[in-house]
């Protein structure tokens, strides 16, 4: 299936050094909701926010919203010749019933280059809260590069960084 044209792909981000920003939406090119498919990682935009220049990683979950990426380290979850992956979770209070395109703006698809997925049992593993350890949760690989990046939206000189959202709570031993 071919995925729509505004995804971003490693080689996008490996073009690019330290001090040059990414844009990552025009005027031409919005990302529409219709497009977009469970479990595809997005860089979006609350639409009121009192932070103009903060973006936040999410996933499209199964209702068709969108829920934000949060993490627990910013420690790498593996590397390779090519990727150095942080892991995200959804935190299960932002889950339900996550985010319409009424709430926020979608600004890019990340390409498959930059994403990774894997899973985790739920509590950490078997226990009282899931006995047969049988529940888990989606893990969301996203390449370092993405998540340290600077990106414009082309209109002005603003520049745009990703706010991660750290909780420790979210980490099972």
């Amino acid at each position: 299936q071919n995925r729509p044209h505004y995804a971003l792909s490693n080689r996008d981000w490996r073009l690019k050094d330290a001090t040059t920003t990414t844009t990552i939406l025009s005027a031409d090119e919005p990302v529409d909701f219709t497009d977009l498919m469970v479990m595809d990682v997005v860089l979006f935009q609350r639409r009121n926010t009192n932070s103009p220049t903060s973006i936040e990683l999410g996933s499209v979950q199964e209702n068709g919203n969108i829920a934000p990426l949060s993490t627990w380290t910013l420690e790498s979850a593996y590397t390779s010749a090519i990727n150095d992956m942080m892991e995200f979770v959804v935190d299960e209070e932002d889950l339900f019933p996550g985010m319409t395109s009424e709430e926020i703006t979608v600004l890019r698809v990340l390409d498959g280059d930059v994403v990774g997925y894997g899973s985790r049992q739920v509590g950490g593993g078997k226990g009282p809260g899931n006995p047969h350890g049988e529940e888990s949760e989606i893990i969301y690989y996203v390449d370092r590069a993405v998540v340290e990046g600077v990106y414009s939206t082309g209109v002005d000189d603003e520049v745009l960084k990703i706010d991660v959202v750290v909780n420790s709570n979210l980490e099972h031993l």
